[in-house]
């Protein structure tokens, strides 16, 4: 019974304790003893920044909101949520002790000295641009420099503009309200700020005019991320804020951002790496990564106008899907710089690292993604050498940033390298003769080959070396070292294959052999025993073939007068369907031009409107109004006269073939078509895996081919009543060939159709067709410029896929 009451008494004792400080065994003393003098702790957030803070029904949620209140749960205390300051006064607020905690964004110009940020950010913010939904424009800063811009105040893109763009008009406004205003009523052609502010301002007005465009692979705009900021000399609670927020179970964040973000923005809950639970809290603390990379290192990767391209970019985007986070691209001009931001912690991996010639022990490198085998690279009168040590001693030239430069000094003592600033030195060096080779990698040969780089060049040998290619990290990142390690055994591995068969041409170069030439003579000498041995039966059957052949041109004499009949009878049935083909195209033309012509009409015609009401409402014109007016009208007669010229352009005969840029052709295509698809309420996107894709053959007839697949893809649209109309033009190329895909989601096409598709006169579900637009369009395609264009079911719709040479072909 003694015991029982012992019992009873320690129990109580642990259940009080459990009760009283359970939420904060984590903490030290002296940490508890600052939780348990402050239950109630004051936050600041800002009221409308979807979807992390917003008030329904006079209740503040959100998932920033959410997330306070997780690690309010774990230390025990209750929160006092602070809405209705500004962004300074929060500051100042902060700095002197009256609010406790604020949540701001890290374009913030917050004073080193006087604010501290918590580890982990608790959301990222994406930069956007505000403009009307009939404009198209690509999220170029180069691009804005004759446009008015508008931004908030206590954002920081202005001197982002700014230094890539001084000539730039920039004004700056008090509220989102303000800028949303202005945008609307033209006077401002665009507005640079926070997509989730803008979506939330038109959400909550209706307004349906304007559209917020995020930028989510645009370097310039980095993602802005939101991190917990208290006082500088407030050490014990941001040290108890890093260790609750540590607490949280990843559990808890999936269904927090499950609950709050839509289901197409990047939550790290859908990770197809097996990463522990440790793991996968890291990437939701992160909320997105940052990469450098060496920008000028084709095929593995290149940096053009802040754009990752090449073999990398495919591997980063893979590396994104697989981790459900987003990725962003650090721009760097040197590999030296790339280094030097990932050792001062401004980006957090290299992307395609072969080895870093200077790295140290602070960095480390994860499992290699590929193999690389070296090769020598000669002129043409060089014989291959099967082993490389026979030329082991002559003289070699290498690029001075190889990371194998010294493997290959430690394997062959006696190799005589001179290191130069770029492979095209290199090249030169060996062509006049002043190397015996270059070293290389095979992967950059092909390249070098593919693009016509080294055509009077040959690989003589092969170097028992390969080269290992990956990522680049800090020692001391543990955690996405391991990340980065699984992602490349569980996923990015088993895609090289599939990577290298489209970046490296399928052949890649090599040398004569002796085997093989040896091989070839016994070919030939067998060859030869067996001609021989047919020459005298052949004697036998030539006399029967001359007498076949007497009447076989008898014959064709006959079929020759008939085939010419039934040419010229088929010629004038093209001219009859290419004329069918033109008039129904300047049909469409007309149309276009209505919905391009109207908008600048209502515009004209509002502009007079406001003149000749003046003398009605007794207000005196001025001079200045005069001059407003006419230059207003200037602007807008000038607008509808490159319309004419757009459209004109397109019905220039052309008949010389040239080399012309397929993403202009497709720029200029749907310049014509955008009135009509936004007057139809169909949606347009365009996938550019190739910023200066190439074609050669007739420019004029390829944009009205791609004219017809875009007016087809709107008419079956239009057809079939679809509610959310959508079409995507997908822009690649490879070596040889460059393909532009259109893309609608109508359903697609029926079985027994698609052996009809490309007949003359045939058309489903068009009430105004001609039916011989798909046909001339197949006639241009594959007559006048030697290229295939080929249809197929997608999901939800049809492909159409236009492929041209990228070059002359003979």
């Amino acid at each position: 019974m003694k015991r029982l009451s012992y019992f009873i008494v320690i129990l109580a004792i642990v259940s009080s304790s459990a009760l009283l400080g359970g939420t904060e065994t984590f903490l030290n003393k002296k940490e508890k003893a600052y939780i348990d003098a402050k239950p109630i702790l004051s936050a600041y957030v800002e009221p409308d920044v979807y979807f992390y803070s917003y008030t329904y029904d006079n209740y503040l949620n959100g998932y920033a909101i959410h997330y306070l209140r997780l690690l309010a749960k774990k230390l025990d205390v209750d929160l006092h949520f602070v809405t209705d300051i500004s962004r300074t006064e929060a500051k100042k607020q902060l700095s002197s002790g009256i609010l406790d905690i604020a949540l701001f964004p890290t374009f913030d110009s917050t004073n080193d000295q006087m604010f501290q940020l918590s580890k982990f950010p608790i959301g990222v913010l994406q930069p956007a641009l505000l403009m009307p939904k009939i404009y198209q424009l690509s999220p170029v800063l180069e691009s804005i420099e004759k446009l008015r811009i508008v931004m908030l105040k206590e954002d920081a893109f202005s001197a982002i503009i700014k230094d890539k763009n001084p000539d730039a008009s920039i004004e700056i406004v008090n509220s989102v309200e303000e800028a949303v205003t202005k945008v609307a009523e033209q006077e401002a052609d665009l507005a640079i700020g926070l997509h989730e502010l803008f979506t939330a301002h038109l959400e909550s007005k209706r307004i349906t005019t304007l559209q917020s465009i995020p930028m989510h692979n645009n370097a310039d705009f980095s993602m802005v991320k939101m991190f917990l900021t208290t006082a500088k000399e407030n050490i014990v609670l941001i040290s108890i804020l890093n260790k609750a927020m540590a607490e949280i179970d990843y559990k808890e964040l999936v269904f927090a951002r499950n609950r709050f973000f839509p289901s197409n923005s990047f939550r790290q809950t859908d990770i197809k790496v097996p990463l522990n639970e440790e793991e996968k809290f890291f990437l939701m603390g992160q909320h997105v990564l940052t990469f450098c990379a060496v920008p000028d290192d084709p095929p593995y990767g290149n940096i053009t106008q802040n754009r990752y391209n090449g073999i990398g970019a495919d591997v980063i985007a893979l590396l994104e899907k697989s981790l459900d986070i987003p990725i962003r691209l650090v721009p760097t001009h040197s590999k030296e710089e790339s280094i030097l931001k990932l050792v001062s912690k401004k980006c957090d991996f290299i992307a395609m690292s072969s080895g870093l010639s200077d790295a140290d022990s602070q960095i480390a490198f994860t499992p290699a993604l590929l193999q690389v085998p070296l090769v020598v690279l000669t002129t043409d009168d060089r014989l291959y050498v099967s082993d490389f040590k026979e030329i082991a001693d002559r003289s070699f030239v290498i690029q001075k940033d190889h990371p194998m430069i010294s493997p290959l000094r430690t394997l062959f003592p006696s190799l005589k390298l001179t290191l130069v600033d770029t492979d095209l030195e290199s090249l030169k060096g060996v062509e006049k003769g002043q190397y015996y080779g270059l070293i290389t990698s095979n992967f950059t040969v092909s390249h070098l080959f593919a693009y016509h780089i080294a055509d009077n060049l040959k690989v003589s040998a092969q170097i028992p070396l390969t080269m290992p290619v990956g990522f680049a990290l800090l020692s001391e990142n543990r955690l996405l070292y391991s990340i980065l390690e699984k992602s490349t055994q569980s996923v990015l591995q088993n895609e090289m294959n599939r990577l290298l068969h489209k970046w490296i041409p399928e052949r890649s170069p090599r040398g004569f052999d002796y085997k093989v030439i040896l091989q070839l003579v016994l070919f030939f000498t067998l060859f030869s025993a067996i001609a021989f041995a047919l020459y005298f039966e052949m004697r036998l059957k030539k006399s029967r073939l001359e007498e076949a052949t007497r009447s076989l041109d008898i014959l064709n004499h006959e079929l020759e007068s008939r085939i010419k009949k039934e040419v010229e009878i088929s010629r004038e049935k093209d001219m009859v369907m290419y004329r069918q083909s033109r008039f129904a195209s300047m049909g469409e033309m007309i149309g276009n031009i209505a919905h391009q012509w109207r908008q600048p009409l209502m515009e004209l015609s509002a502009i007079f409107m406001d003149l000749k009401a003046a003398p009605h409402f007794k207000t005196k014109v001025t001079e200045h109004d005069v001059v407003e007016t006419i230059t207003s009208s200037n602007r807008v007669i000038q607008f509808m006269s490159r319309t004419i010229d757009d459209f004109r352009n397109f019905f220039l005969p052309q008949k010389e073939l040239s080399a012309f840029c397929v993403n202009e052709v497709v720029t200029e295509a749907i310049n014509i078509m955008k009135a009509t698809l936004h007057h139809h309420r169909i949606t347009l996107e365009v996938i550019e895996h190739v910023p200066d894709a190439m074609a050669y053959g007739l420019k004029n007839e390829y944009a009205q081919v791609i004219i017809n697949l875009l007016s087809n893809a709107k008419d079956i649209l239009i057809a079939r009543a679809i509610a959310k109309g959508h079409i995507t033009i997908e822009i690649d190329q490879n070596a040889e060939y460059s393909k532009v895909s259109v893309i609608d989601n109508a359903g697609g096409i029926k079985d027994e159709d698609f052996s009809h598709i490309f007949e003359p006169f045939f058309t489903k579900e068009k009430s105004n067709g001609t039916g011989i637009g798909l046909f001339m369009s197949r006639m241009i395609i594959e007559n006048n410029m030697k290229g295939m264009i080929t249809v197929r079911n997608v999901e939800n719709g049809v492909a159409f896929c236009v492929t041209v040479p990228r070059f002359h072909i003979l």
